[in-house]
């Protein structure tokens, strides 16, 4: 796959990496000096600081001094696994990891079914904010040194987590298909036009986890930073409307329906659409951000409770939110959690040219089920049982 994520590895990464199965299982050892490939897989969320000019915090200890195995759960897909665990690797060539790969709840629930005598070392990937509230007793508590890089509003609060990826949601155009019903779309007021009603493809907040964040977001945003207003809520009210019964239980068949021509727009994240363009064939789509503005979704690692290797444990955690690490990512097509660092993939706009809406995690994370079930509701309301499920 042609992508600058590929340039990056091929030139800073002269080892590969440990190997993740679909499903959780007993780990499979892997060196710095060995080939595998892992397979697919993947808060407090605000605007991210513009402020640099506060002294730089490392902590990166010498290669010859860190050495011994490390066990991760990991809930990442190849490239970002490649990007946390083969730097890692490579910059601590005497290391060796065994990865366990599943889905964020199977790996949690693991993690709890083994607390007292864990078997793993670290969570990478998987956890948000309501989990840092929730299964902090999971966790050990550990705040590295080079959170102090980090902009306040993803720093290790609760000391537990450490977030090192966010997720930034926006919409995907298919420009050729947009023309055919002679509208623009530059934000979220723009999909209430009576030309786009049944026109437009979303996910499901009820069963998928890029609905909920664009839900999240569509609440925050239009109720002014208040995803308990009313305002909020007559907005997605009047989304409902449009959707005409249709949403669909897959996140990838959003990016994927407009991309191929079947939906004008869709409300969706933006790693698969800059991925399009990564690949040279996005061209015919556009990745809007909204005029009135997105929110921030971080993601985050951490140690689990009386790891048997809690030093290297550390020590990767230092080295997935160093600048050096979180740099990496900001040439490819996942964000890092620390946005003050310029991205260079020409195709993921800088978060400096982005309006972003501070969202409060705390409220949304103890509320989910609340507004969901709100939003079902709504839905159920509308449409009764005349859904129209656009599966993938």
């Amino acid at each position: 796959m042609k992508k600058i994520l590929a340039f990056l590895l091929a030139a800073t990464m002269l080892l590969s990496l440990a190997a993740c199965t679909q499903k959780a299982e007993t780990p499979a050892d892997t060196t710095a000096a060995e080939t595998a490939q892992p397979t697919d897989a993947a808060q407090n969320s605000d605007a991210p600081d513009t402020n640099t000019e506060e002294t730089k915090v490392e902590s990166t200890p010498a290669a010859e001094d860190v050495s011994g195995n490390l066990v991760v759960y990991s809930t990442m897909g190849d490239a970002e696994y490649e990007l946390f665990v083969g730097s890692f690797l490579e910059k601590y060539p005497n290391v060796t990891v065994d990865c366990v790969n599943g889905g964020a709840g199977e790996l949690k629930t693991r993690i709890a079914e083994e607390a007292g005598n864990p078997q793993g070392d670290v969570m990478l990937g998987g956890l948000v904010y309501v989990d840092a509230l929730t299964k902090g007793d999971l966790f050990e508590e550990y705040v590295s040194p080079n959170d102090a890089n980090m902009p306040e509003s993803v720093k290790n609060t609760t000391g537990k987590v450490s977030w090192i990826t966010t997720q930034v949601v926006n919409l995907i155009i298919n420009k050729e298909k947009l023309a055919e019903f002679g509208v623009e779309v530059t934000g979220y007021e723009d999909l209430l036009q009576p030309e786009l009603k049944g026109q437009i493809i979303a996910a499901d907040p009820t069963s998928t986890s890029s609905g909920w964040n664009n839900l999240a977001a569509m609440l925050t945003v239009m109720g002014n930073g208040d995803a308990s207003s009313e305002a909020g809520w007559d907005y997605v009210t009047k989304l409902i409307a449009n959707l005409d019964g249709k949403i669909s239980s897959s996140s990838s068949k959003v990016y994927k329906s407009v991309y191929e021509g079947e939906y004008p727009v869709g409300i969706t994240y933006e790693g698969p659409c800059v991925t399009y363009k990564d690949d040279g064939v996005g061209d015919g789509i556009d990745i809007v951000y909204m005029k009135e503005g997105t929110t921030v979704t971080p993601f985050g690692a951490a140690i689990i409770k009386d790891a048997k290797n809690m030093e290297l444990a550390k020590i990767f955690i230092d080295w997935i939110t160093s600048d050096e690490c979180q740099g990496m990512l900001a040439a490819s097509v996942q964000r890092g959690a620390n946005m003050n660092i310029p991205t260079t993939n020409p195709n993921l706009l800088d978060a400096s040219e982005i309006k972003f809406v501070d969202s409060d995690q705390e409220y949304l994370s103890t509320h989910q089920a609340e507004i969901q079930e709100k939003w079902t509701e709504l839905w159920t309301a509308a449409y009764g049982s005349n859904t129209v499920d656009i599966a993938g």
